[in-house]
């Protein structure tokens, strides 16, 4: 009997962790099986921006894993991206050599999300934007970054809002 009480403790301790440990609801529709990422179409000057955000939105959603990646041509839901503008703002600066301790890098796209089964726009948002803030090597005191670290950071972060806004709604 102890032990029977014992088995019933641990099942209903394990089922009550449980149930706050489930992933957001997927607002695709259902007749969604695939999903394909176009390669992203940058209009600004800076290179490497369209493949870094490709890559790491087919990798997000590769670890999300709720639905299937497929090449764009065959797939049931396309996301067709167009990266608009990157900028490079200087924050804050030494007032004894006037070098830029800290910049701002913002990121500003369009994304477009295409449902090929139904032949519509699924998704269709203009001037999204995202931003992260690092400090130089020249500042002392906080953990600093290159420009192509914080580049890097900056698009896997963006893929993560793109990948929850498709899947998620928001």
């Amino acid at each position: 009997m102890k032990k029977t009480l014992i088995r019933f403790s641990a099942i209903v301790l394990l089922s009550v962790g449980l149930v706050g440990c489930h992933p957001a609801v997927v607002v695709v529709p259902s007749y969604i099986q695939s999903i394909g990422v176009e390669t992203a179409e940058n209009r600004t000057s800076y290179y490497g921006l369209e493949t870094g955000l490709t890559e790491n939105t087919i990798q997000q959603l590769q670890i999300d894993g709720r639905i299937p990646i497929a090449d764009p041509d065959r797939a049931d839901l396309v996301v067709h991206l167009i990266i608009q503008q990157f900028l490079i703002t200087p924050i804050f600066f030494d007032p004894k050599t006037n070098n830029v301790l800290q910049y701002q890098l913002t990121l500003t796209y369009d994304m477009t999300v295409l449902d090929k089964k139904e032949n519509k726009t699924f998704i269709e948002d203009k001037g999204r934007q995202h931003s992260i803030y690092y400090y130089t090597p020249q500042y002392t005191g906080a953990i600093n970054q290159t420009q192509d670290q914080a580049s890097a950071q900056l698009l896997l972060e963006t893929s993560q809002q793109i990948v929850q806004r498709v899947l998620e709604g928001f």
